[in-house]
């Protein structure tokens, strides 16, 4: 909260056009209809429209990955650079920022596959790839990918518990929210008001969610990689 406090006009910017403002767009002309009736429907439903529009969640990831980037350069970078410089910096760094996140989702991924366990461990571990690519200016994705195991040793569980409260506490947010939206949408009964203000709502949510868990993985890096690790252990 204090990085954001710091630069908060720049990074909702920042946040709202390359986070908020694609996925909302998305959500307008491609909003999910899910079978309510059952968990199976839903996920069958869900899998359909993931499927559907590939393309399209494609260019929402790399606007947001963009984003993302732009916004540890303006916080990271000892010279504190302009909107403008940390966006031509973003352009510089973004294949190797990518190509890194890409295989902690795969890595993460995998381990979900495997039992679950394994898979949120890695949440922990993985935690502070990005930040750490952009801090030390990394561009061997597998060598980002072993500085943060390096980093988050003996932190591994606590750092997902901490990513857990964050993503739980937002998504019973937005399901509460999006109730109250829905009945003042139906009271008011303007044609296209439910949409856009369920729309925005998902779009915003998720934007938060994100740049929280981006702020927070700034902080968990400063914290571990500038004043050593907090705790050690062969299992944590």
């Amino acid at each position: 909260m204090a990085l954001l406090k710091g630069q908060r006009e720049i990074l909702l910017t920042v946040a709202g056009f390359f986070l908020l403002l694609p996925m909302l767009i998305l959500l307008m002309l491609r909003w999910p209809v899910l079978d309510a009736e059952s968990s199976a429907g839903a996920v069958a439903g869900w899998n359909r429209w993931t499927e559907h529009n590939s393309l399209w969640l494609l260019l929402v990831a790399v606007c947001g990955s963009f984003g993302r980037l732009a916004i540890l350069i303006l916080i990271l970078d000892r010279s504190r650079p302009s909107v403008r410089e940390a966006l031509g910096g973003a352009a510089q760094l973004f294949l190797w920022f990518y190509l890194a996140g890409m295989l902690a989702g795969l890595a993460q991924y995998g381990g979900l596959l495997l039992f679950v366990i394994p898979g949120l461990y890695l949440v922990g571990r993985l935690f502070v790839v990005e930040p750490a690519l952009v801090a030390e200016r990394l561009t061997n994705p597998l060598r980002v990918l072993a500085r943060s195991f390096e980093i988050t040793r003996g932190n591994g569980w606590r750092i997902f518990a901490v990513t857990a409260i964050v993503v739980v506490g937002g998504t019973i947010f937005l399901l509460a929210v999006s109730t109250v939206v829905g009945v003042f949408a139906a009271l008011m009964n303007v044609n296209g008001l439910e949409l856009f203000l369920s729309a925005f709502i998902c779009a915003a949510v998720f934007s938060g969610i994100y740049l929280v868990l981006l702020l927070l993985s700034v902080a968990a890096y400063w914290q571990l990689a500038d004043q050593g690790h907090v705790r050690s252990g062969a299992f944590g």
